[in-house]
């Protein structure tokens, strides 16, 4: 039986691996956190009166699945430091974090932290599924703010997602609440450019869940361009809806009761609005690890900081936003045919 070492156990991770353990192959997965399912398993589901295709519920039954599969074997609060051989027969060295009873942590990155050093051997390919950074604090923001009270990154707005009711999206009833759209992506000050390509579509449908339940509530966003979430013209759909759409990017943002948002006005010059909450979205940035990973692996990196691999024939692969921005279908789509590649390489040796 072949043998698999995925780095990383997020969403791209655990659709490879399923793919693969269910074709006989083994399967052995290095996460450096302390549970699979990585970001996605924090996002909440979008639907209102019909689904909103916002491809949560693909993952419906997947950490499971991956947990019981007897072809896959999980290593948690573990980091690869090293990846040697030829393409088909590699040795990778993993770094697998001791539990601290004495402290009460599991965690890879715990101060005083011992390790056991193993080394998978034999092992066909290697997969590189380690996900995206985001921009979870609102500090980080390359954009003037002042206080934090009524704001909210996306991170935030997918926990109020995940943890709604039947009857309650947020402790108090919202009058206006705003979007911010392309932080962390085309903004010179970030040093990134490039679209997340994943903003567009989490705070438009965010948007009609929250008209679901307040129906009254005034939604507006700032934002530089927008992309086409659904087939037709979805945004004249929004508009429809009750949504405002103000293309400038705000100048400063207070927080407070009620927020404060200075912004140039492409018609009337320099205005003030005052929301209720406002929402920062934020994109996807390349993984802080990558360059480390690129070393061991004898990958490139992109100028935008993603993986890319070198030869086709490496035996070193990269699946979902390890390699660039993508969606949750595409995520899936793309991790699927990653392990389909693998299939037919082990078939043909």
């Amino acid at each position: 039986m072949n043998h698999v070492v995925i780095i990383g156990a997020g969403l791209a991770g655990c659709v490879t691996a399923m793919q693969l353990a269910d074709r006989g192959i083994r399967v052995t997965m290095v996460e450096k956190s302390q549970r699979i399912g990585g970001k996605v398993r924090l996002y909440g589901c979008k639907a209102v009166d019909r689904c909103q295709n916002c491809g949560v519920c693909l993952t419906g039954g997947l950490w499971d699945k991956v947990i019981k599969h007897p072809n896959i074997d999980i290593k948690l609060n573990t980091i690869i430091e090293d990846v040697s051989g030829v393409p088909g027969n590699y040795n990778v060295s993993v770094k697998i974090a001791k539990p601290d009873y004495n402290n009460n942590c599991r965690n890879i990155n715990c101060v005083n932290t011992e390790y056991d050093n193993i080394v998978i051997e034999f092992v066909f390919a290697v997969v590189i599924c380690t996900g995206f950074e985001e921009s979870s604090k609102i500090s980080s923001f390359h954009l003037h703010i002042s206080g934090t009270d009524g704001l909210l990154t996306g991170v935030q707005i997918e926990e109020a997602m995940l943890n709604r009711t039947n009857t309650k999206l947020f402790d108090n009833a919202p009058d206006s609440i705003a979007f911010i759209q392309c932080l962390g992506s085309r903004d010179y000050g970030e040093g990134i450019l490039y679209c997340s390509r994943v903003c567009c579509s989490y705070s438009t449908r965010t948007a009609k869940v929250i008209r679901k339940y307040y129906p009254d509530c005034k939604i507006t966003f700032f934002y530089m361009e927008l992309q086409n979430v659904e087939s037709g013209n979805y945004y004249a759909d929004l508009r429809d809806f009750g949504v405002d759409f103000i293309k400038c990017r705000p100048l400063k943002i207070i927080g407070g009761d009620p927020v404060s948002i200075e912004y140039d006005d492409p018609a009337e010059g320099i205005k003030t609005k005052e929301f209720d909450m406002v929402v920062l979205s934020e994109g996807i940035h390349a993984n802080t690890d990558n360059d480390r990973l690129a070393e061991l692996c004898s990958l490139k990196q992109k100028q935008n900081g993603f993986l890319q691999t070198i030869s086709s024939d490496s035996g070193i692969y990269i699946a979902g936003c390890a390699k660039s921005p993508m969606k949750i279908d595409e995520t899936f789509s793309d991790a699927k045919q990653v392990a389909q590649i693998i299939i037919e390489k082990q078939d043909i040796k």
